[in-house]
């Protein structure tokens, strides 16, 4: 799987909503504790250009300033957050 994170400036509940109902719809693994950013575990055959083009089709979503990239091997990570938000983080990255 590819690790792909989504970040929107200023999306609004909607756009957020439509966002994640994709997410849910297309069965993928996704860590989305704070507004306007996702982390998604996609297959291989999606690339960041591709995930950003189908997310776009999506009405009223390509208003906003949209980044999504890919990252590899494991992350780091700092911040406050609750305990249950970095569980699903913790295995990114990491082969197990």
């Amino acid at each position: 799987m590819r690790n792909i994170a989504i970040v929107l400036n200023s999306g609004n509940p909607n756009q957020r909503n439509e966002i994640t109902k994709f997410l849910v719809a297309m069965g993928w693994a996704y860590w989305h504790w704070i507004d306007d950013f996702w982390i998604v575990q996609v297959p291989y055959s999606y690339t960041a250009r591709s995930l950003h083009e189908e997310i776009e089709k999506i009405p009223g979503i390509g208003e906003p300033t949209m980044l999504v990239f890919e990252f590899e091997g494991n992350i780091s990570f700092w911040g406050r957050n609750e305990m249950d938000a970095w569980d699903w983080l913790n295995h990114i990255g990491n082969p197990s």
